[in-house]
C-alpha cells in the first residue's frame, strides 16, 4: 500500500487502531472494508468453477483456527446444453448456500485462454456463480491462481495433488477420496482466511 502524504499515513495507523473512519483507497472513491475481528467466527466457501465440474468447499475460521465443514463437486453430464450446465451450477450453488450459511465466498481469477469460446463457457460459469451469491448478500472475492498455490503451498506453480496434500496438513482431513476440484476450493477458502488474519484485514482484495 502505498500512500500519498505523511497525514494519509497517519490517518491510516488510527484506522489501524480502530480509532479511525475507513479511507478511500488509492484510486480515490471506493472504501476500504473495516479491519476484521478475529475472534468473530466466519464460514467461508470456496468455489473453483467450471461449466462441467465445479468444486466447492467450506471452511469455518475463528483467529488462526481453520476447521473443514463440507466439500464436493457440482457435475454437469458432458453432452447437456450450456444453458441446462447453467442452471444446474446455479441451482446448486443455492442448495449450498441454503444448507450451509455461508459469510463470506472465494473464487479463482479468471484465467486468460488462446480459445475464445473457451474463456466464454467459463465467464458464463462464473457469472452463474456470482449472480447467486449476490443474491444472497455474500461477499464475492476473487485471488489469482498463482496467489492462492503460494498461500496454501509456497509455490505459485503446485500442482493440484501438492494442493490437496498441503489441504489435507491445514485442515486435518483425509484427501485421498475426495476430488480435486474439491480440494483447489477448499485452498481458495484457506487463501482468504490467511487474509483475514493478515494485519486485521486491511490487505483484504475489493470486492467483487
Amino acid at each position: 500500500m502505498r500512500f500519498k502524504s505523511q497525514q494519509q499515513l497517519e490517518e491510516w495507523i488510527k484506522r489501524a487502531k480502530g480509532s479511525s473512519p475507513s479511507l478511500p483507497n488509492s484510486l480515490g472513491g471506493a472504501q476500504q472494508p473495516p479491519p476484521v475481528n478475529p475472534a468473530i467466527q466466519r464460514r467461508i466457501l470456496g468455489v473453483d468453477t467450471a461449466l462441467r465440474c465445479t468444486g466447492w468447499g467450506m471452511i469455518d475460521i475463528r483467529g488462526n483456527n481453520m476447521k473443514a465443514v463440507d466439500c464436493g463437486v457440482i457435475k454437469n453430464p458432458p453432452k447437456d446444453k450450456v444453458s441446462g450446465c447453467l442452471r444446474c451450477l446455479a441451482g446448486g450453488i443455492r442448495e449450498i448456500i441454503q444448507l450451509y450459511h455461508p459469510d463470506i465466498a472465494v473464487l479463482e481469477g479468471a484465467f486468460y485462454f488462446a480459445n475464445v469460446h473457451t474463456a466464454m463457457i467459463l465467464g458464463s460459469a462464473r457469472g452463474a456463480v456470482i449472480s447467486v451469491l449476490a443474491e444472497h448478500n455474500i461477499p464475492v472475492y476473487e485471488y489469482a491462481p498463482r496467489r492462492i498455490k503460494q498461500a496454501v503451498c509456497g509455490n505459485g506453480n503446485a500442482s493440484k495433488e501438492q494442493v490437496a496434500i498441503m489441504v489435507a496438513n491445514y485442515l486435518d482431513i483425509k484427501t485421498d477420496a475426495l476430488a480435486l476440484d474439491s480440494t483447489d476450493a477448499l485452498s481458495m477458502a484457506i487463501c482468504h482466511a490467511y487474509e483475514l488474519t493478515t494485519a486485521g484485514g486491511l490487505t483484504l482484495p475489493p470486492e467483487l
